[in-house]
């Protein structure tokens, strides 16, 4: 009988654990410079009835006056099973500004934290101006080998036409 109890508690403990009930996904887009210091941060949380339809959140990081943005950070937080997307729509890495958009379906709300970093300007030309020796398209070595490639796809051509 004690054992009946023991295992109806373990049931009711395990069922009465709650499950989590929101999912987050984290973005990254751009590299991480070691002298990379926070631009701008946002934080913002929308909530609607009709979880049907979707949220679309657009944002906007600028970088401040001779900086440049390397790096932007964005979590998003909805429902467990809700669609999420991220899409960069307009700026890029060394630009002035980025803008993301945020959408969400089948959700009841979305959260969304953003962290953009920059850097120096003149310093990020100095990063971007790294020369970079183009690998020759030719050479012998890649003449050799193609040669002989086809003169293995034409040798069982002669074989069957010849014999």
């Amino acid at each position: 009988m004690l054992g009946i109890v023991v295992a109806v508690l373990v049931l009711c403990s395990v069922a009465a654990v709650p499950y989590p009930e929101f999912e987050t996904k984290s973005y990254k887009i751009g590299i991480e410079y070691e002298h990379s210091l926070p631009m701008s941060a946002g934080a913002d949380r929308f909530r609607h009835r009709n979880n049907y339809d979707p949220f679309f959140i657009t944002v906007t990081a600028r970088a401040k006056k001779g900086y440049v943005l390397d790096y932007l950070e964005v979590d998003v937080t909805a429902d467990l099973g809700a669609e999420i997307d991220f899409c960069l729509t307009y700026g890029r890495v060394g630009g002035q500004s980025m803008v993301f958009q945020i959408s969400a379906n089948q959700s009841d709300f979305i959260n969304y934290t953003y962290r953009a970093y920059g850097i120096r300007e003149a310093d990020f030309d100095k990063i971007t101006n790294v020369i970079i020796l183009p690998m020759p398209a030719g050479g012998p070595k890649l003449r050799i080998h193609t040669s002989s490639f086809i003169f293995l796809l034409i040798l069982p051509l002669l074989r069957y036409y010849i014999l």
